[in-house]
């Protein structure tokens, strides 16, 4: 692509950008909000800021109660995102993914789950390009068929790494950077979700893509300061997260408005079809006993 292509391709992105944040903004409006458990909610400080990420123990039980148990032992402190590929994923731990393995506990997969007619379920599509229906979950994107339900492998989705053997994870794990890499649902275990420094995220240093992402040097990898539950965070540093409640009226009138994409930019309409994951759960955080809020997504 020439200068002058890219140019316009950016102003092009930035339209649709005011746009789309004008549409949200709107959508924010009348939105109905869920506040999050702060024992479900992890800090990560890393060298470019603050990661806040939503643990999922409705889906992947054990693999939340182990993450937890190592964030409290401060296992992560000083570690690194070793391999990250730039439009796919960032994956940071101690590498016992490609080293030897350490002497915690291997997880059983958690891939997905028996569907349970009390799930709070909200449909995108009755079916998508990978056969099954998509949906909403307490924010969380997920895909069902009649038995089953599983997460899907959304941008910003945290997962847990493993070898070949569907059992052999246990510390590593990594995030969704890029365009949802769908082919990997119910191939690992899904537990969490970014909540909020999704921006940071995309600043964590990226490896080679022709060597699967490794980042060989350790001076130059994004670094974990350190992790920490947010229900032990000290009470001047506490803040109370909220995300849309994708079970509300207005949260099903905000698909309604994507679906249709009846704004004035578009000249021919896209089809009416929607990719789960490329609806956004925004989220919200403010102080205690605070009028001072912020949105972010």
């Amino acid at each position: 692509m020439s200068f002058g292509g890219f140019r316009n391709f950016l102003a092009l992105m930035v339209l649709i950008w005011i746009q789309s944040s004008a549409t949200t903004a709107d959508a924010q409006e009348g939105m109905v909000w869920r506040k999050l458990d702060l024992n479900s909610l992890v800090y990560m400080e890393l060298n470019e800021g603050t990661v806040v990420v939503e643990l999922n123990p409705a889906f992947a039980p054990k693999t939340v109660k182990q993450f937890k148990r190592l964030v409290e032992e401060d296992f992560y402190r000083g570690l690194s995102f070793y391999r990250v590929i730039d439009g796919f994923v960032a994956q940071g731990g101690d590498e016992s993914d490609i080293n030897q393995p350490n002497p915690e506990p291997a997880l059983p997969a958690e891939f997905q789950r028996e569907w349970d007619d009390k799930l709070p379920w909200t449909r995108v599509e009755k079916k998508d390009m990978f056969k099954a229906e998509t949906g909403f979950i307490h924010g969380f994107a997920a895909a069902r068929t009649k038995s089953h339900v599983w997460l899907t492998h959304c941008p910003g989705v945290l997962a847990m790494a493993r070898n070949d053997e569907p059992d052999s994870g246990s510390t590593d794990f990594y995030i969704v950077i890029g365009q949802a890499p769908r082919y990997l649902d119910r191939n690992l275990t899904i537990f969490g979700r970014v909540v909020h420094g999704m921006d940071v995220v995309q600043r964590i240093r990226r490896g080679r893509t022709d060597e699967n992402g490794i980042v060989f040097k350790d001076t130059d990898r994004s670094r974990i300061l350190s992790m920490q539950l947010a229900a032990d965070r000290d009470a001047a540093d506490q803040e109370l997260f909220y995300v849309m409640d994708t079970s509300s009226i207005a949260f099903g009138e905000l698909l309604a408005a994507r679906r249709n994409r009846s704004g004035g930019f578009f000249h021919r309409k896209p089809p009416r079809v929607l990719d789960v994951c490329q609806v956004p759960v925004w989220s919200r955080v403010e102080k205690p006993n605070s009028l001072n809020r912020r949105s972010v997504q």
